[in-house]
């Protein structure tokens, strides 16, 4: 379990999290919502020890060190990776850089996407991109993935096809923490959702509990808040 316990951060005066707490189980989706700039990606961050920031997060109840990252991933909102590099040399360079990366997942994942190692990462639409991008998290041998956007800017179909990824057995186990606004593609598949409102968690809950109890959505929620 992830659980972050308290944490806040600030960029020269201005709060982006306030004493924001909540838990992320594994063999579970947790998906981080709310509108642009309330502090999801900065949770993230803070998460992979990428920001500074003041609380305590803990993994399976260990404090963060080099050791943790071993158990956790983080899918950025942009590939990394160089577009002269062809996706052979991007897969060659994670097989070098983690002990934790799993060829034959690669090629498995290569195979779901249907993506080819000889194509080269500037000519790909943006769609097979962001695809290759979740690949090469997806790929590691970890029991955390932390997924940030998968879904921005790109087609329907192509959302699709990500989406079925949290449907699939390629992330089973795993615990995923995930911030997306395409909160429709993902929404049956969602164990629990967290509420940014202003760097404050302002709800948590079950969708699939809300929808039996309330007959609400995730989006119905966010109106709420939203258009108060």
């Amino acid at each position: 379990m992830i659980e972050v316990k308290n944490v806040s951060k600030k960029y020269g005066r201005k709060k982006v999290l306030e004493d924001i707490s909540f838990t992320a189980e594994k063999g579970e989706i947790t998906c981080l919502i709310g509108i642009n700039g309330v502090g999801k990606t900065t949770t993230l961050k803070a998460i992979m020890g990428l920001t500074p920031y003041k609380g305590e997060i803990t993994i399976d109840q260990k404090k963060l060190d080099k050791n943790s990252y071993e158990k956790i991933t983080y899918v950025p909102d942009a590939i990394t990776m160089l577009p002269s590099m062809s996706i052979f040399q991007a897969l060659d360079f994670m097989k070098d850089y983690y002990c934790s990366w799993n060829g034959k997942k690669a090629d498995e994942l290569l195979d779901f996407f249907k993506l080819k190692k000889e194509m080269r990462i500037s000519e790909l639409s943006k769609g097979n991109t962001s695809k290759l991008n979740l690949l090469l998290g997806l790929a590691l041998d970890v029991d955390y993935i932390l997924m940030d956007e998968p879904f921005s800017g790109i087609d329907m179909f192509s959302r699709e096809h990500i989406a079925d990824v949290f449907a699939s057995s390629l992330i089973e186990d795993k615990g995923v923490i995930i911030t997306t606004h395409e909160i429709g593609d993902i929404e049956h598949l969602i164990d629990k959702a967290v509420l940014i409102e202003y760097g404050k968690v302002i709800k948590e809950f079950k969708p699939e509990d809300l929808r039996f109890s309330e007959g609400k959505s995730v989006v119905d929620v966010m109106r709420e808040v939203y258009q108060q």
